[in-house]
Formats: structure tokens, C-alpha cells, sequence
């Protein structure tokens, strides 16, 4: 918790990014990556950035564990296993050993599947199989899918895949989707990313809730549109939230307009660590306040504490049907808090072996 305040992380996912997972010719996709993850701090917590050799390993899930629970206030995160994105060989956050690492701290993680293939059977299949194997109630999709040098965008309003996958897996237990939108992955079209396709699924299965992961990096006011709209749609804030650090007069301006046009209660916190470090944000976001001049330019109000709480924790708690006070108590003596109750060590303690 921090300053009281329930902290849920609605994005996590250790990168795969080690030498024998890299492919080669998309060494300027690999390099993206990267750039991304420096972009998600300012000058001021440069410490937090992970060099080329850390970033570019097979990241460790403890690392990320102590990052988000250790080294900073969260209380609860959400896993996301990952597919091939092209730059990769084989998964870029395997879910099997998401799937083993939330299954060893159920108190900590929850689990969000995903699938690799556009061959439907298959992709189904594979869903099955981590539904069976680990009891996920969440699917993480791409808008596409990159397999023999190809890159192959889909629409989430599909007839012949998207549709069929989502019926598949209401009927499996699924309950909720989040979709990465608004960040182009070349060498994929870039039409994939644009959130004009989510209308008609959200009509379709009223019953699932849907997330725009990436929310608010762009097209931002289609997105207003459709939160307006759509009661089972929830906006994951992914690099949207080291904004705060890196440009925080443009957060405070999307953050602001997705709360005076749609409220406060479907917004989330996220920092798809290891791409960020949560420490940082959070610090950054319970100090920060809106600038009178923006306010004034774009007819905006000052985030209050409930905004910040909602965003924060109580928001994704109600998404996923989580008491904060049985969250608290489950966490409260466990071996994260209990070393972050001895100290709280540098970014990265555990991959960099420092505690000081």
C-alpha cells in the first residue's frame, strides 16, 4: 500500500528477450524495446533503468516480484503471458512459467492467458490447455500474429477468428480480455492497433469485460467514445503511466479528460514491468497535481484522493472480484513483506545483488 492506499499492478510480464530467444533480423524491433523502457524515466531515477545486458536476458519472474512488491508499495498484480512478437523465437513471457510462477504466490499474482497461433483450432487449444493447467480467468491478445516472417494483423470484430475464439472462451471461464492497442508493433499494419474494432465484441459478450491495454498513448478521444459507451470496457494505463515522469503535463491532461468524460472507476494502474519499474510511478503520480494553466485550458479538475484510489488499487480489485481486506491480510506476513519491512533495497536487488 502506499499512503493508505491499495496498490494493484494491472500489468506485469517479465520479457524472454535472452540471446537465444532474439531474432536477429528485427534487431530494430528489439531495439524499440528498449528505447520504450527508457523512456519510462526521467533523469532523476535513471537507477531504475535496466542496462542493455539486464534488459536483454531471459528477465528473472523474482526480479520483477521484488520489484513490484519489495522494492515498491504494490499489494497484487496481474501476470500476463505474452506471445511471439516477432523480434522473439518462442514466447516472449512463456505461460507455463507464468502459470507455475502465479501458482507458487496465488496470494501475489494473478494469471492472464494468451494464444499464438491465427490457426483458430490451435489457438483454442492452447487456451484450453492453460485454463486447465493454471484456472485463468483472463486472456491477453495482439491485434497480430507474426509467424514465418510474417507479420498478420486481425480485427477483435473478426467472424472467422476473433468471434469464435471469444465464445470459446466465455464457454471455457474466461471473463476478462485485454488487448494490446494504440502501440504499433511493425512490421504488422498499423490499422491493427486502432481501437475501431472493439465496438461490436463489446455488444457481442456484454458478460466479459474488455481492456484496452496501452490506453491513452493514442486515440484518445475514440477512446472516450467507446468507455462512454461501454460498461464492461476498462482502460489499462500502461505506458500511459510513466507519463507521470516523462511527460507529465500530457498524463495529467488524458488522465483528467477520461475522468471529467467517463469517471473515475475503470481506469487502472499499470507498468508492464520489467518495461518499468513501479516505485517511480507511484511516488511521482501520489505527488502529482494537475497545473492550474491546464486545468483552466481544458475545463479540467484536480485529481482528488478517490481518483487516485480507484486508479490505483480499487478499481482493478473490483474488476477482479478481490476484497482489499482479504488481499491485505493474505500479504500482509508474507516474505515480500517481510523484506520490505527490513529494508527496502535498490532497483532491481534481485538481479543486480544489491541491498543497500
Amino acid at each position: 500500500m502506499i499512503d493508505n492506499m491499495l496498490v494493484i499492478d494491472a500489468v506485469v510480464h517479465p520479457y524472454d528477450l535472452s540471446e537465444e530467444n532474439q531474432v536477429p533480423a528485427y534487431r530494430s524491433q528489439l531495439d524499440a524495446v528498449y528505447a520504450a523502457h527508457g523512456m519510462s524515466f526521467d533523469d532523476a531515477h535513471r537507477s531504475h533503468m535496466l542496462a542493455h545486458d539486464e534488459f536483454f536476458s531471459d528477465f528473472s519472474f523474482e526480479a520483477m516480484a521484488s520489484a513490484e512488491f519489495v522494492e515498491s508499495p504494490v499489494d497484487f498484480a496481474i501476470l500476463h503471458a505474452l506471445p511471439c512478437l516477432g523480434f522473439v523465437k518462442g514466447y516472449l513471457t512463456d505461460p507455463k512459467r507464468a502459470g507455475a510462477f502465479q501458482r507458487k504466490y496465488p496470494n501475489r499474482f494473478m494469471l492472464y492467458a494468451t494464444v499464438d497461433s491465427p490457426d483458430l483450432k490451435v489457438a483454442i487449444q492452447q487456451l484450453k490447455q492453460q485454463i486447465d493447467d493454471f484456472g485463468t480467468t483472463g486472456l491477453k491478445l495482439y491485434p497480430a500474429f507474426f509467424y514465418e516472417n510474417l507479420a498478420e494483423g486481425w480485427r477483435l470484430d473478426g467472424d472467422k477468428f476473433a468471434t469464435p475464439l471469444l465464445e470459446t472462451a466465455q464457454r471455457l471461464g474466461i471473463k476478462h480480455v485485454a488487448i494490446h492497442k494504440a502501440l504499433w508493433l511493425p512490421p504488422a499494419p498499423k490499422e491493427a492497433f486502432e481501437v475501431g474494432d472493439l465496438d461490436t465484441p463489446m455488444k457481442r459478450f456484454p458478460d466479459l469485460t474488455f481492456e484496452i491495454v496501452h490506453a491513452g498513448t493514442a486515440f484518445v478521444e475514440e477512446t472516450i467514445d467507446l468507455l462512454y459507451r461501454h460498461p464492461n470496457l476498462y482502460l489499462t494505463l500502461e505506458t500511459l503511466f510513466a507519463y507521470v515522469l516523462v511527460k507529465p503535463h500530457l498524463f495529467g491532461r488524458i488522465v483528467a479528460s477520461f475522468i471529467k468524460h467517463c469517471g473515475n472507476d475503470r481506469l487502472l494502474f499499470a507498468t508492464g514491468n520489467n518495461l518499468a519499474h513501479p516505485n517511480p510511478l507511484l511516488q511521482a503520480f501520489l505527488a502529482y497535481r494537475l497545473p492550474d494553466d491546464l486545468m483552466q485550458q481544458h475545463g479540467l479538475k484536480q485529481l482528488t484522493e478517490q481518483d487516485r484510489r480507484n486508479i490505483l488499487g480499487l478499481n482493478a480489485a473490483r474488476l477482479h472480484k478481490l476484497d482489499p481486506a482479504t488481499l491485505i491480510a493474505n500479504t500482509t506476513h508474507d516474505e515480500f513483506s517481510r523484506a520490505r519491512a527490513r529494508h527496502v533495497p535498490q532497483p532491481w536487488s534481485v538481479l543486480r545483488g544489491a541491498t543497500a
